[in-house]
């Protein structure tokens, strides 16, 4: 492959990354609009996330043991198709049942497309520039942090909640399209040969698996903030809307500059998986003075920022050493990783929740604080020599 088709294959798979992880966000605006078209009640409609959630992750791994043998692009392609067609089918909802319905295809959907996203970055970029390349898919989740909400509420405006989602699902379409062109086939099996059964029970030795964990702890770390956040900075501040937007917006940029940062760290360490770990010792660091100190909102947010810019900057190390791994399992283990990522956000939710309901948001802090310290141990024991 060529630098040039190098060049657009990242690009438009960062543009697929970032319409299908705003897929999930592309609702939140419309929470309450939703539960009165469709007659429910709002916290059914925040279920929809779970529901999503929980079929995302089953997804992904299913996803990655069958391209394994079958090959990549077709699921890959086929994911990120169905989530458009999800999304416009939500668009017509009439009624909570059918919307569960869309949610859950959109999961699947939504899991094939991700589970593969990476194991494909990795089979086409060379080992030297693996972690820029990864880098590049992790930043399009970032963008749908910083620009996807916003965009959405924009439309929101424009055509109701309806016309919003139905526009989202007509790029995330066209970008279907862009995908299968710029995506390299798989290589031909010769009629009379057989695949090798790949070697799964490498995924199961103790330094991969510790490894996943700390991707886990990493993903839990995130959204704890992503999800909590807002709601920290309104109880503590009593922050308006127009400024919550401007100022979530900018430790949303914390993400992704250290995305950016940590891509080109990758390419340059012999051992990334420390790499990784350092990063979550920094997390673990400014999780504890971000949630459970109190001194301004300008200084809160500046915490947020630098939360979010360490516990960033070592992600494309984690993934780059992921991507180390024989290619034959490369795409169950990558599916593997989204799975337990989503359970990384499913115990974000539950236990921040029930955290904050006990003891408030310091004990949110010292919970996000131990779960980064617990990945740093996680990277720094894979990152043992034999």
């Amino acid at each position: 492959m060529t630098s040039r088709q190098m060049l657009t294959l990242l690009i438009t798979l960062c543009a697929g990354v970032f319409l299908v992880t705003s897929a999930g966000a592309s609702m939140a605006p419309f929470l309450n609009a939703i539960s009165r078209d469709l007659s429910t009640t709002l916290p059914a409609v925040a279920h929809l996330f779970s529901l999503q959630a929980l079929t995302w992750g089953t997804a992904s791994l299913i996803a990655g043991v069958i391209a394994d043998r079958f090959g990549r692009r077709m699921i890959l392609v086929g994911g990120i198709f169905l989530i458009g067609l999800m999304r416009l089918g939500f668009a017509t909802s009439d009624s909570y049942g059918a919307a569960v319905t869309w949610q859950v295809l959109s999961g699947i959907g939504g899991g094939c497309f991700m589970g593969l996203v990476y194991a494909v970055v990795s089979e086409h970029s060379a080992p030297e520039i693996r972690g820029r390349a990864m880098s590049w898919v992790i930043t399009g989740q970032s963008l749908s942090l910083v620009l996807g909400v916003p965009l959405v509420t924009l439309l929101g405006t424009l055509g109701g909640w309806r016309g919003a989602i139905a526009t989202h699902g007509a790029f995330v379409l066209l970008c279907a399209i862009a995908v299968r062109l710029a995506t390299p086939a798989d290589p031909p099996l010769h009629p009379h040969a057989q695949r090798p059964k790949p070697p799964y029970a490498l995924l199961f030795k103790p330094k991969l698996m510790a490894l996943l964990a700390a991707g886990t702890t990493e993903r839990l770390c995130f959204a704890i903030v992503a999800i909590f956040l807002p709601t920290y900075l309104q109880h503590t501040y009593d922050t308006p809307f127009g400024t919550l937007a401007l100022v979530l917006g900018l430790v949303a940029a914390g993400n992704l500059i250290g995305n950016i940062i940590g891509g080109r760290i990758a390419d340059r360490t012999r051992s990334r998986a420390r790499v990784f770990a350092i990063g979550s010792a920094l997390t673990a660091l400014v999780a504890l003075p971000l949630l459970t100190w109190h001194p301004g909102i300008t200084t809160s947010v500046a915490l947020g920022f630098v939360y979010s810019l360490v516990n960033a900057a070592g992600r494309p190390s984690l993934m780059a050493t992921l991507a180390e791994v024989p290619s034959e399992i490369r795409s169950a283990l990558f599916g593997l990783n989204i799975t337990m990522a989503s359970l990384g956000w499913l115990m974000a939710g539950s236990v921040g929740g029930s955290l904050i309901a006990a003891g408030g948001f310091s004990g949110l802090g010292m919970f996000a604080a131990g779960t980064a310290a617990l990945g740093c141990a996680l990277a720094l024991f894979s990152a043992r020599r034999p």
